[in-house]
């Protein structure tokens, strides 16, 4: 009877283990989103459906750096915003300026690159400073968009 029970007890260990590796790398690993720079220190949260996924990189404690969608319809860019020429994963683009009301002080740009096929990327950072802002427009210049995951996520319709 206690082999029995030390059995059962060593298979739900292993089975909750498994979960929560599974877990961990259903949001680490998650295949429509861009590669994270090696080093960033972030990891991404998914959601979404196959003609609109969002990608949140989160960082340690849980708080988003930026976002990214991925859509198959072309984002709305800004009307008047100030823009900055950028490149993001060797495409050109161009950081639009934007504000958010109720947070005057904060730093926000939003992107939006063509990925080809019909596909499109849409980038967003809300920083708390201008430091903060520079350090992650660095990690999103380096990411990374790999067309063959983002098709099988992000078919056309």
């Amino acid at each position: 009877m206690k082999a029995c029970l030390a059995s059962a007890a060593g298979l739900l260990l292993s089975l909750a283990a498994a979960g929560a590796s599974a877990q961990s790398t259903a949001s680490q690993s998650t295949a429509a989103c861009p590669q994270l720079p090696a080093g960033s220190g972030l990891r991404w949260e998914q959601s979404g459906t196959a003609a609109l996924v969002i990608c949140k990189a989160l960082d340690d404690g849980g708080q988003q750096a930026f976002g990214v969608m991925l859509t198959t319809k072309e984002p709305d860019k800004p009307a008047g915003a100030r823009e900055e020429k950028t490149e993001i994963d060797g495409r050109k683009a161009r950081w639009y300026h934007t504000r958010i009301a109720n947070r005057p002080d904060a730093q926000n740009r939003m992107a939006v690159i063509e990925l080809g096929d019909e596909r499109w990327a849409q980038l967003w950072i809300d920083a708390p400073s201008e430091a903060a802002l520079q350090a992650t427009m660095a990690t999103v210049r380096n990411l990374r968009f790999d067309p063959a995951s983002m098709a099988d996520a992000n078919p056309r319709r």
